[in-house]
C-alpha cells in the first residue's frame, strides 16, 4: 500500500511540473505573437521604408554605372541576392517575373549579386539578359549602401530616391507601386 501511495504522490508531482512547464510555454508564445509585425510578414533586413537611399556608385556585368543619383525620377525594383544563400536561387524566377511586370509598369530593375564563397555563375545565369546586374564582395558599395543583413531581400525604390517597399517576397512590392 506505502508503494501505491508513493507512486501517485510521484505521479502527481510529474503532472504539476508538466502543467507549470505548460503555461510557461504559452506566456512565451504569447508575448512572441504580439511583438510579431501584423500580419506576421517579418520586415526586411535593411533600409526601412521612407528612408532615402545613400550614395553609392557600382558597375553592372555590362560596365554601366549605377549610382544613387541613377534612382531619381523613376521607379526602381531592386533586388539583392547572395551565392552563400540557398534561398536566393529560387526566388530568381520571381524575381525575373516581377522585374517584367515591373517594366511594364515604367519600373526599371536592377539586380546585386554578393558573391561570397561560391562564384556568382548561377545565379547570373538565373537572372539572365533581363535585368541589369550589379556583382560585388561582401561589404560592397550597394549592400552597404541598402544595410543588407539577409538575403534575398527586395526594395521598391521611388522616384524620390526613397524606400517605397520592401520585403522577401518580390512580386508583393508591385502593389506598393501603384500608389506612388
Amino acid at each position: 500500500m506505502a508503494v501505491l501511495v508513493a507512486a501517485v504522490i510521484l505521479l502527481g508531482g510529474l503532472v504539476l511540473v508538466n502543467l507549470l512547464l505548460t503555461t510557461a510555454i504559452i506566456r512565451k508564445l504569447r508575448t512572441l505573437g504580439k511583438a510579431s509585425p501584423p500580419g506576421g510578414e517579418v520586415p526586411a533586413p535593411g533600409l526601412a521604408v521612407g528612408a532615402e537611399v545613400p550614395a553609392f556608385s557600382a558597375l553592372t556585368v555590362a560596365d554601366t554605372k549605377v549610382d544613387s543619383d541613377g534612382f531619381a525620377g523613376e521607379r526602381t525594383l531592386v533586388g539583392f541576392f547572395s551565392t552563400d544563400c540557398r534561398h536566393c536561387l529560387p526566388k530568381a524566377p520571381a524575381f525575373l517575373a516581377t522585374a517584367r511586370d515591373a517594366a511594364a509598369d515604367g519600373v526599371r530593375t536592377l539586380a546585386v549579386v554578393v558573391a561570397g564563397s561560391e562564384g556568382p555563375a548561377k545565379l547570373l545565369a538565373a537572372l539572365t539578359d533581363d535585368v541589369s546586374v550589379v556583382v560585388e564582395d561582401e561589404g560592397g558599395a550597394m549592400a552597404d549602401a541598402f544595410a543588407i543583413s539577409g538575403f534575398p531581400v527586395f526594395f521598391l525604390v521611388g522616384p524620390d530616391a526613397t524606400v517605397a517597399a520592401s520585403g522577401h517576397e518580390p512580386e508583393r512590392l508591385l502593389a506598393a507601386s501603384s500608389r506612388i
